[in-house]
């Protein structure tokens, strides 16, 4: 089933479609949310659209099983897309048949609630038509909502006792164990709390700012808002040296911020992980719409050269278990790592498994005493790390074993390849991280990176499709690919198609730039498009 809330900001579309979604998996579903929204305080449009299924899912569909429309002028954005049950106010007075009407807005106005109560109006007034007890949408809006919830009760009681239902439209049932409906913004946070992260540091940016707003409000770790981004990769640099593991979380222009303290990150061999959650650019483009365009950007974002590892998740429950290891292994090999990820994750909800994640203990040298060799040339590249009150020095200039500044060239050369040295090393360990994952259903294959899997993964197994989609972009690994081979991205050139076709694959691109993410329904016209 798939359910469209749309109306206006301010309306409380985005919680609507949250609460929504938490029914589904109280009773049971696999559940997906998407949200789409303006960059505005009011007005404009939003949408929410709500999936559940009895199967796993990693996406929304195109067409709607029902559409609620808090406003009459949203109405016309989604029509074409319905393909069942229109729920709307009485006073809109919109033409579609079948439709369910009823004074939302005049029932909230004589209840005494806020007019955002609409929102828990209409989804009562879904609920009850699919035959969901209302005891189950109590509690959840209790859940959701806390003390506020209380008050909305009353217009649920109101729709559930008084909505003229000759019989129900449709009937949704319990069909197994309630099911956690978690975001991608905190599967992030819990995969980095799970590798020991300490210290957050961001500046407001969408779509990374929710990863900020959870950390802040968990006592596990610091979450700090600095002035900038130059500030927070900083912050997070100088806990690293501290000790203590840090991350930043940002989008395309605050990551350009960030650039030259990245380099500084390589050269003194201090672990970061920097979150990029990427949105549609250039500059501000539109800034609450998502996109796939920053990979050649993650994979060089400083001068210089030095290690780096740079993933990136292709779901909810992948994004826990990927800034985890991102964590862990910015530590084992002292240096930056980026997880790459786009608004279409952050900001989207999906019923998921959070487990698996822990923290990888790397040695640390904390006794204070002789002057450390911070530096010291390994075999692997690796160097024992220290801490205060540890006596050592960090150094962005190039440095001896002891960390002290020189132009020697020599010593250039060998602490240059000694840091280059750990290139091998990471991939030697990623290429047992499942660096990507193949689902095999046929000759020809479909490739993909990030959350365009969810919707690509259903298509190849309906077409006989075998699926790549690639989670580690640095060190890149590709899977033995034949046939005709697609390659599905959210950007206007095909970029992980360029990575590919250098290994002298032939790809045909599947792409789009409009800040929408794919539908199934999307990817599959494509493809059979391509497929003649």
């Amino acid at each position: 089933m798939n359910v469209c809330i749309a109306g206006a900001a301010g309306d409380g579309v985005r919680g609507a479609g949250t609460i929504l979604g938490r029914i589904f998996s109280e009773l049971g579903y696999h559940v997906f949310v998407y949200q789409e929204y303006q960059s505005l305080i009011r007005g404009g449009h939003n949408a929410s659209v709500v999936r559940a299924s009895l199967k796993e899912i990693n996406s929304y569909s195109y067409h709607y099983d029902a559409l609620i429309c808090l406003r009459d002028y949203v109405f016309e954005k989604h029509a074409d897309r319905l393909r069942g049950l229109l729920i709307s106010d009485s006073s809109l007075n919109l033409n579609y048949d079948p439709k369910l009407e009823f004074p939302i807005a005049e029932t909230v106005k004589e209840l005494g609630l806020p007019d955002i109560s609409r929102n828990i109006a209409a989804i009562a007034i879904f609920c009850r038509s699919v035959g969901v007890e209302r005891g189950v949408v109590e509690e959840v809006i209790k859940e959701e909502l806390g003390k506020r919830g209380e008050e909305n009760l009353r217009i649920v009681g109101k729709v559930y006792e008084s909505l003229d239902l000759s019989a129900e439209v449709g009937r949704v049932e319990r069909v197994g164990e309630k099911k956690e409906l978690v975001s991608g913004a905190r599967a992030i946070a819990e995969g980095m709390l799970a590798a020991g992260l300490k210290f957050y540091y961001a500046y407001p940016m969408t779509p990374a700012s929710p990863i900020l707003h959870i950390l802040a409000a968990d006592s596990r770790c610091v979450a700090l808002q600095p002035e900038n981004e130059i500030a927070a990769i900083m912050m997070a640099i100088g806990s690293a040296f501290g000790g203590e593991r840090a991350a930043v979380g940002t989008s395309g222009g605050g990551f350009a911020l960030m650039s030259e303290s990245i380099s500084l990150a390589g050269m003194a061999e201090v672990p970061v992980l920097i979150i990029l959650a990427q949105r549609s650019g250039p500059s501000t483009g539109m800034a609450t719409y998502t996109a796939q365009q920053d990979l050649y950007f993650a994979l060089n974002p400083a001068h210089g050269e030095f290690p780096l590892i740079v993933a990136s998740p292709i779901t909810i429950e992948d994004s826990y278990r990927l800034a985890g290891e991102l964590l862990n292994l910015a530590w084992q090999f002292q240096t930056p790592a980026i997880l790459l990820t786009e608004k279409h994750i952050t900001e989207s909800l999906a019923t998921a498994k959070l487990e698996g994640v822990v923290k990888r203990e790397v040695e640390i040298f904390r006794e204070k005493g002789e002057l450390f060799k911070r530096y010291a040339i390994t075999e692997s590249g690796i160097s024992p790390y220290a801490a205060p009150p540890a006596i050592f020095k960090a150094n962005s200039n190039e440095h001896d074993e002891y960390g002290f500044a020189t132009d020697d060239a020599e010593t250039a050369t060998k602490m240059y390849a000694k840091r280059m040295r750990k290139e091998e090393e990471i991939r030697r360990v990623v290429a047992n991280l499942n660096p990507y994952v193949v689902v095999k259903n046929g000759k020809d294959w479909i490739v993909t990176w990030g959350s365009n899997f969810g919707a690509v993964k259903e298509v190849a197994e309906e077409l006989g499709f075998s699926v790549a989609a690639i989670r580690y972009m640095r060190p890149l690994f590709l899977p033995k690919i034949s046939g005709n081979v697609f390659c599905v991205e959210c950007n206007y050139t095909g970029l992980l198609a360029r990575l590919i076709e250098a290994e002298g694959v032939e790809v045909k691109r599947i792409l789009r730039w409009d800040g929408r993410p794919f539908t199934p329904e999307e990817v599959r016209e494509e493809v059979e498009k391509w497929s003649g």
